[in-house]
C-alpha cells in the first residue's frame, strides 16, 4: 500500500493590492502611500496596473473605490484601500456590527482610519420642515405622511443597506429608497425625493441647496481605511507577510504624522538642566514629555551642557510648541533643532493583534 500525501498547499494567487482609480482619493492615497515610504511606480495614470519597488512581489490594480470590497471579498485583491462608507454598504452594516467578534466573514477592516478622506454619511431634510430637527420628529413625520398622503417618505440615497440599517435602529417605518441618477441634494427640489442620506464634508453643499441635518442624524462617519481577505491572509504566509509590512509602515506613519523631534542643547549639568526645565516645561506644557541625554563633558567646568529631546504635535498645538521653545530659551538653550517624524514605532500595532485573532478564530 503506498504511503498517503499530505493535500498540498493552496495555490497562492496574485499578491494584489487594489486602489481608488479616480478622483480626490486616488490623489489622496498615493500621497500617502508615497509618504509610508511605498511608493506607486506608474508610468502612465491612465494603466490599471502598476508597482510598488520597495515591495516587488505586490501588484497595484487601479479600479472603482466601489468595487474595492468586493474586488477583495472575491479574492482577486489580498488588500484594499477604499472608502469605510463603502466597505460598510457594502457590507450591509455599519461599525457596531462590524467591531462584532462573532462575525466569520472573509473580508475585515485592517486599519479603520489612515486619517484622510474624512467625510459623514449624513440624513438632511429641506429647510422648509423647521419642525423637523431630529430623527424622533422624523418618525413623527413619516407617520403623517402614511396617514395623511397615503405613502411613506421617498429617501434618496447611493448607501440604500446602511440607510435601511439606520432607519430601523431609529424604529422609522414608512419610508421608501430611491436611488436617482446625478447629485441627490436636487433630489428634494425636483421632487424626486422628500429628503436624502448622503456623504458630506463639511455641509456647505447642503446649505447651498436648502438642505439641513438632523442633530442625530450621522449614520457613519467614514475615511480612508484599508481591508484584507482573511482567508487568503491565513493560508499564505507570503500574503501575511506582506499586510504585516503595510500595516507595520501605515500605523507607524500615523504615529508620526504631524509630530517633530525638538532637539535642544542647554549649558549646565543633568541634574541643573532637570531641575530647570522641571518647573518651566510642567507648568506651561504638562503633557510635553522629554529626555535629559547625559552630560558633555569638556576640560573647561563651565562649558558642560546636556542635549534635551522630546516629541511634540504640531497644528493646532502650535501655540504650546512655542511655549516650550521660550521655557528652553529661558534656561540657556544654545541650539533648537526641529526634525519631522517620518515614523514612529511602539509596541506591535493594535490592527495586527486584532488581525491575528481573527485567523485564529478561523482555524
Amino acid at each position: 500500500m503506498s504511503a498517503s500525501r499530505a493535500a498540498p498547499a493552496p495555490e497562492l494567487p496574485q499578491l494584489r493590492l487594489a486602489l481608488p482609480g479616480k478622483g480626490t482619493l486616488e490623489a489622496a492615497t498615493l500621497t500617502f502611500l508615497a509618504e509610508c515610504g511605498l511608493k506607486v511606480q506608474r508610468s502612465n495614470p491612465r494603466q490599471y496596473l502598476a508597482r510598488i519597488s520597495s515591495l516587488p512581489e505586490l501588484e497595484v490594480v487601479f479600479q472603482r473605490a466601489a468595487d474595492i470590497p468586493a474586488l477583495v471579498h472575491d479574492g482577486d485583491a489580498i488588500l484594499g484601500i477604499t472608502g469605510y462608507d463603502l466597505f460598510a454598504e457594502y457590507r450591509g452594516t455599519d461599525e457596531e456590527a462590524e467591531e462584532n467578534e462573532e462575525s466569520d466573514d472573509d473580508l475585515i477592516v485592517l486599519e479603520r482610519d489612515l486619517g484622510y478622506g474624512s467625510c459623514r454619511l449624513v440624513v438632511a431634510v429641506p429647510e422648509t420642515w423647521i419642525d423637523v430637527n431630529t430623527c424622533a420628529d422624523l418618525w413623527h413625520l413619516a407617520g403623517y405622511y402614511q396617514a395623511q398622503k397615503g405613502r411613506g417618505l421617498r429617501i434618496a440615497t447611493k448607501y440604500p443597506a446602511l440607510t435601511r440599517h439606520f432607519l430601523r435602529r431609529h424604529g422609522i417605518s414608512h419610508c421608501r429608497i430611491v436611488m436617482p441618477h446625478g447629485a441627490l441634494e436636487a433630489a428634494p427640489l425636483t421632487g424626486v425625493a422628500d429628503l436624502i442620506v448622503d456623504l458630506t464634508e463639511t455641509g456647505t453643499t447642503l446649505r447651498e441647496n436648502h438642505l439641513k441635518l438632523l442633530e442625530d442624524g450621522v449614520v457613519l462617519r467614514s475615511q480612508a481605511c484599508l481591508i484584507g481577505n482573511v482567508r487568503l491572509l491565513a493560508e499564505h504566509p507570503q500574503a501575511l507577510k506582506v499586510a504585516r509590512l503595510l500595516l507595520e509602515l501605515i500605523t507607524a506613519r500615523l504615529q508620526a504624522r504631524n509630530r517633530v523631534l525638538l532637539t535642544a542643547y542647554v549649558p549646565g549639568s543633568g541634574e541643573e538642566v532637570s531641575s530647570l526645565l522641571s518647573m518651566h516645561l510642567k507648568r506651561l506644557v504638562p503633557g510635553f514629555e522629554y529626555h535629559i541625554g547625559s552630560s558633555e563633558s569638556t576640560d573647561d567646568p563651565q562649558a558642560q551642557r546636556c542635549r534635551v529631546s522630546g516629541v511634540i504635535r504640531m497644528g493646532e498645538a502650535v501655540a504650546d510648541f512655542l511655549e516650550i521653545i521660550a521655557a528652553l530659551r529661558s534656561v540657556g538653550a544654545e541650539q533648537i533643532d526641529v526634525t519631522p517624524l517620518a515614523y514612529r514605532f511602539g509596541q506591535e500595532p493594535a490592527s495586527l493583534r486584532q488581525l491575528s485573532e481573527r485567523m485564529a478564530r478561523r482555524r
